[in-house]
């Protein structure tokens, strides 16, 4: 979510450019950081991963991203399934969630979320926020569950539930002010 850069160079350029980075950054005190750090900082963002946090059923109204719909043109690939969800009530949506208690176990990814007795969705990510200091995650539940400030159980094992907590996103930086530094 903040200004980042990839470089593409050939394989056998990869240690010099690591060593040239690294000393280049020296004095803004640059580390290299792994793949775990990077699920992290996409999530307090709020970015989605396809085929992660959406799955072959679902369609864009459901993760809140109709914005990326042309609406211009009259034919595009997928246009007339859009059409017909758009024509049905939502079933389920993706809602960013927190967990409270520090004590809690972070949620597994397709653990279930309910409503009442009935399933209404699942986890799709969640991990500890060091920065922001409690759990955090994406899932989806039914719609009457979706506003900022509903609570929903999350089944994490037979006769074990956390309750999470909807939340708006992006969990971190919502006016972007890291990216302008």
């Amino acid at each position: 979510g903040e200004l980042g850069f990839e470089i593409h160079v050939p394989s056998s350029y990869g240690e010099a450019l690591w060593d040239s980075l690294l000393l280049a950054g020296n004095k803004l005190d640059i580390r290299p950081f792994g793949i775990e750090a990077q699920r992290v900082l996409r999530l307090e963002k709020g970015h989605i991963i396809i085929g992660q946090d959406t799955d072959g059923l679902t369609y864009p109204a459901e993760v809140n991203m109709t914005w990326a719909i042309s609406r211009k043109k009259p034919f595009f690939i997928g246009g007339r399934s859009n059409q017909i969800h758009e024509s049905r009530p939502l079933l389920r949506k993706l809602v960013g969630f927190r967990i409270n208690d520090a004590k809690a176990p972070v949620p597994e990814e397709c653990h279930l979320t309910l409503s009442g007795n009935e399933i209404s969705g699942r986890v799709t990510s969640a991990v500890r926020s060091e920065t922001l200091g409690h759990i955090i995650g994406l899932a989806y539940v039914s719609p009457k569950q979706a506003e900022i400030g509903m609570t929903f159980p999350i089944k994490i094992g037979p006769g074990n539930f956390l309750k999470g907590e909807v939340v708006p996103l992006p969990f971190y930086d919502p006016d972007n002010n890291r990216q302008e530094l």
